[in-house]
């Protein structure tokens, strides 16, 4: 009787902690969904979708998209684990498209959409190469939470090219320092392609910043993402 008891508090404990976990149609944070869409827009990009600009949609039509637990987009088969997007991300990409939809209201301006953020974060500037866009790196410039998604961005490559798994703990803070050194030397060395990828210097500042802060021999190290 006692064993059974158990097991039915534990069953109701993980009951109430995937419902505190679900989708919340009424949460979120437009600010952090103009980030968080980035990896989405990456992707969609890479495979001739849609750009996802919030205004190609009014915000009845977003609000429908993400309707009963976004069961439109769970109909296209999304894998949105294999992206690095959670359900809290979920909720942040639906605020900022049902906000910045038509171009009324929410966060930033309102005539900007997520292509054109996209378009100036990972094409170089006229007339730069690619590993000069923006400007030569500033090992003490950079933003954490930028970086995080620039670091997804990375991760989500990776996996899909069978790609080492990596980690902001994978290094310590100095190692991370001399891989990002020399003109992204051995950013290079590892990927022969790196010129190709498009990452400006400002996205490198902040990726940089980010595995600083999580790096093996910092106060909090992150072993995954």
């Amino acid at each position: 009787m006692r064993r059974m008891t158990t097991g039915i508090v534990a069953g109701l404990l993980l009951l109430s902690a995937h419902h505190a976990q679900a989708f919340d149609e009424k949460g979120g944070n437009a600010l952090w969904g103009k980030y968080a869409i980035q990896t989405c827009s990456s992707c969609h990009k890479e495979k001739g979708l849609s750009s996802l600009a919030p205004d190609e949609k009014s915000a009845a039509e977003w609000e429908s998209f993400f309707a009963d637990k976004y069961k439109k987009l769970r109909d296209l088969k999304h894998d949105f684990s294999a992206m690095g997007i959670n359900e809290r991300q979920l909720e942040n990409i639906h605020r900022y498209l049902v906000e910045e939809s038509g171009g009324k209201g929410g966060v930033g301006s309102a005539t900007q959409t997520i292509e054109a953020t996209t378009k100036k974060m990972s094409t170089p500037a006229e007339g730069a190469t690619s590993e000069g866009a923006g400007g030569v790196f500033n090992p003490a410039a950079g933003d954490s939470a930028r970086g995080r998604y620039v670091f997804r961005k990375c991760l989500t490559c990776h996996k899909q090219n069978n790609g080492k798994i990596i980690s902001p703990a994978d290094r310590t803070m100095a190692a991370w320092d001399r891989y990002f050194a020399d003109d992204f030397k051995k950013f290079k060395k590892d990927m022969p392609k790196f010129d190709t990828y498009g990452f400006t210097v400002t996205q490198m500042e902040d990726m940089h910043k980010f595995v600083q802060q999580y790096a093996l021999d910092a106060k909090k190290p992150k072993t995954c993402e």
